[in-house]
């Protein structure tokens, strides 16, 4: 999962909790980053793909990971928490399935 539990934390979850989620996510960060890396990477995928596949299945993993982030994580940049918190709250969309409108008016 990497870094982006810490990035996601600062920004996505209300004042109220957290403190509490970024705990629930740390825990979840570094046991998932044991797991995953400790119990299979250095054991299954090495002896079955080498070392050198082993790495390129995660930065295919990766890559798709940052596609998805990049349509189904909200833009947060220069809004405060509390609007980050009502835009989550109304319904948030991502991108991938919002329709565009853009086209429509300006015609």
């Amino acid at each position: 999962m990497g870094a982006a539990p810490w990035i996601l934390n600062s920004e996505i979850y209300p004042l109220r909790y957290r403190g509490v989620a970024g705990g629930m996510a740390a825990v979840a960060n570094w046991a998932n980053s044991y797991l995953i890396v400790s119990l299979t990477l250095l054991t299954v995928l090495t002896e079955t793909l080498t070392v050198a596949g082993a790495f390129l299945l995660v930065a295919g993993i990766s890559f798709l990971a940052l596609i998805a982030i990049f349509f189904l994580v909200p833009e947060t940049k220069g809004l405060q928490f509390e609007e980050v918190e009502k835009m989550l709250k109304s319904g948030f969309r991502p991108k991938l399935f919002s329709k565009n409108t853009k086209g429509a008016d300006s015609v």
